[in-house]
């Protein structure tokens, strides 16, 4: 019998060159997509019947949202942290992905887990030392192993899937594209060539200067000992909450950073983000108090939550960002 490889799949480009890459290995392979957040129902169907027509053997999906939540965005929402200064980890959600992996390996039998992480930033690593910590199978990072071999991976990736009767989305073939309940990244192409991002490609959660709304909104956030429990006085769960506020927020261009950002070996890469970023830059939660209300009021210029009872306006003069 073949060996059994556990891939976390995400349907793009590299995850779906990796499930032919194991294939060709001798693997039998079983998709594992971690739902985080970032995907409607039809685009998890899509991502199942990718993988299955891909040749995978076996295709999982879990909802890692509460997960993501409790173990991560709570702590967030507490100490206020921004990634950077600026954003979200919303990439902490790797961690999540690569227990789901363990825990599924473990669960059938699998002799090696996979993931489709490049050697160029710092999910390979937040994958690694997560696997490390969790399994003592061998991890394996086909993407990570052709760039020793190409200067052009995903062009050999397209050409590869291309030649063996499976299509590439043209938005996945020019951008690397991360997204959660926290929010989205993306590199690639223009990106990384710090030229202009192409507005009307790279503008995912939140809206460009032109389509912001002309009139401001008013929003009361409740927190109860550093957490987020309401929005304007109705109650739901953590992950429905920050799809509403990514809404909400997205719609005046809120969250939408463009950064040159460092790697934990040593490259820098250019980010393109659009995040929710109302509930983990209110002040007042991060003294841990009992209950607590942070509100204000978001006009048409932009703006950021700035303090537990205001919401700074940003001219729309000086709204410079695309």
């Amino acid at each position: 019998m073949p060996e059994k490889a556990i891939l976390a799949f995400s349907g793009g480009l590299d995850t779906s060159y990796c499930v032919l890459d194991l294939i060709e290995r001798g693997f039998e392979v079983t998709t594992l997509f971690v739902d985080t957040g970032g995907v409607s129902a039809e685009r998890a169907n899509w991502i199942e019947d990718r993988a299955r027509s891909l040749g995978a053997a076996d295709h999982h999906r879990i909802d890692g949202a509460p997960a993501l939540w409790d173990d991560f965005v709570i702590p967030f929402i507490m100490g206020g942290a921004l990634y950077a200064g600026k954003y979200p980890l919303l990439c902490s959600d790797r961690s999540v992905i690569a227990s789901s992996c363990a825990a599924l390996a473990e669960r059938i039998g699998a002799d090696a887990i996979a993931h489709g992480c490049t050697a160029m930033g710092n999910d390979q690593v937040r994958f690694d030392l997560a696997l490390r910590s969790l399994t003592a199978l061998p991890v394996i990072a086909p993407i990570r192993e052709l760039q020793s071999r190409t200067d052009s991976p995903r062009d050999y990736e397209i050409k590869i899937l291309e030649s063996a009767g499976f299509t590439v989305e043209p938005e996945v073939s020019r951008y690397s594209i991360n997204e959660n309940l926290l929010g989205v990244t993306m590199s690639g192409t223009e990106i990384d060539l710090f030229e202009a991002p192409d507005v009307g490609q790279t503008c995912r959660m939140t809206r460009p200067r032109a389509a912001w709304p002309t009139e401001p909104f008013a929003v009361t956030l409740r927190f109860d000992k550093g957490a987020l429990t309401s929005i304007d006085g109705a109650a739901s769960p953590g992950p429905a909450m920050l799809h509403e506020l990514n809404s909400l927020f997205g719609a005046y261009g809120v969250g939408r950073e463009i950064y040159t950002g460092d790697t934990v070996i040593g490259l820098k890469g250019r980010i393109v983000a659009g995040t929710d970023r109302a509930p983990l830059c209110a002040q007042g939660p991060r003294r841990g108090d009992a209950d607590e209300v942070a509100s204000g009021i978001l006009t048409a210029g932009g703006g950021e939550m700035v303090g537990t009872r205001l919401c700074r306006p940003v001219p729309r003069a000086a709204a410079t960002r695309p």
